[in-house]
């Protein structure tokens, strides 16, 4: 517990400092976190009896989060479709199960590069700071909720197939917990003039259900192939993944909310 406190308290000011900076820092920061996921993603899923073509893999991975940032030079739409006719032709030299392949080299591009894009996209908007802070405090208020409550208090498991030691006690609590600081942040800090607390709360809420979510997504991964974490990156907390895995849907959903809302 000692070390995975330490560490988590070195990765906090290493994470927020390029997204403070923006520019080519965040893109950089965002680039390198879906390769390091996408590395993760590839290889627990060769370990499944999968064969991605993961040098193809991770460059759709960098070209999709990039998109986000230079649509002029990247445009979304052709990344996407040159992406998925590039990994079918390499997929198509398989002698043994192509379709496997292909699925396999686009679900991990498309699914890293559109989250971790779109966390990118996010930096971009107005108050685009502020809105990436705010995603990223709610999740760690909900995922720290859910652990303490959790082991404390739970009784009741949530889905022990794919995460044995979630509770509903613990789960319900990160919402709450979620949806009152997103009501706080939005109230007290300056990331939208215009909204008000009940935005928040809702947006926070819903940050929570989707921190679930993005959290299973990993763990029916990790437990398909029989895997504890996704990695060993950062000691006592497992791989790029096992730390990014709230945030996948989190902060696209913030993102969506801003862009049509804000």
């Amino acid at each position: 517990m000692r070390q995975r406190i330490i560490v988590g308290l070195l990765a906090i000011p290493l994470t927020l400092l390029p997204i403070w900076l923006g520019g080519v820092w965040s893109a950089l920061f965002f680039s390198l976190v879906a390769l390091g996921g996408g590395v993760e993603f590839y290889r627990l899923t060769r370990v499944g009896g999968y064969h991605p073509t993961q040098f193809l893999g991770l460059i759709w991975v960098v070209l999709l989060v990039n998109a986000y940032w230079q649509p002029t030079y990247l445009p979304l739409e052709t990344v996407l479709i040159a992406g998925l006719i590039v990994t079918l032709v390499d997929a198509m030299y398989e002698k043994q199960q192509p379709m496997h392949t292909w699925m396999a080299t686009a679900i991990g591009a498309l699914y890293l590069g559109t989250t971790v894009g779109q966390a990118l996209a996010l930096r971009f908007v107005p108050n685009g700071l502020w809105w990436l802070i705010f995603g990223l405090i709610v999740t760690w208020t909900n995922d720290s909720a859910a652990y303490f409550v959790g082991v404390t208090l739970g009784r009741h498991k949530l889905w022990p197939r794919l995460s044995p030691k979630k509770t509903w006690e613990g789960t319900v609590a990160g919402w709450i917990a979620a949806a009152v600081v997103g009501g706080l942040l939005v109230e007290l800090t300056p990331v939208s003039p215009s909204l008000g607390i009940w935005f928040g709360v809702v947006v926070g809420a819903l940050c929570g259900v989707l921190a679930l979510l993005g959290d299973l997504s990993i763990s029916a991964l990790k437990r398909q192939v029989g895997a504890k974490d996704s990695g060993n990156f950062l000691p006592g907390h497992g791989g790029v993944l096992d730390r990014m895995d709230s945030l996948l849907f989190v902060l696209p959903f913030v993102y969506q909310m801003v862009t049509l809302l804000a």
